[in-house]
């Protein structure tokens, strides 16, 4: 007996074809949007954005979108500043001509 097995085993929660974070996006966008233009054309810029952008990522892995910020240089809370900003990463920090141990507190 042979069965199917789907490609991806754990599909990842889509709401309207779009990731939660990338519909967040989207919706953050346009509510900024609709202070200053009104309603009908944000509606209009965000019924495109969100067919503009289910059609980008289709075939992209989950979480692209905010990949592709981070790798940009768009600062995300929880996460070390990116790579366009900081060329290396070390516990040491250089203060004045002396090396310093960087304090990380965990929260």
């Amino acid at each position: 007996m042979v069965t199917k097995c789907p490609r991806t085993l754990d599909k990842p929660v889509l709401l309207f074809g779009l990731e939660p974070e990338d519909l967040g996006l989207l919706s953050l966008a346009v509510g900024v949007l609709s202070l200053f233009l009104g309603p009908m054309v944000p509606g209009v810029l965000g019924f495109a954005g969100w067919f503009l952008l289910a059609r980008f990522k289709k075939g992209k892995p989950s979480g692209y979108v905010l990949h592709r910020l981070y790798a940009l240089g768009f600062d995300l809370p929880g996460l070390l500043p990116s790579p366009s900003k900081i060329k290396n990463y070390s516990i040491w920090s250089k203060n004045n001509g002396r090396y310093e141990v960087k304090k990380f507190t965990v929260r």
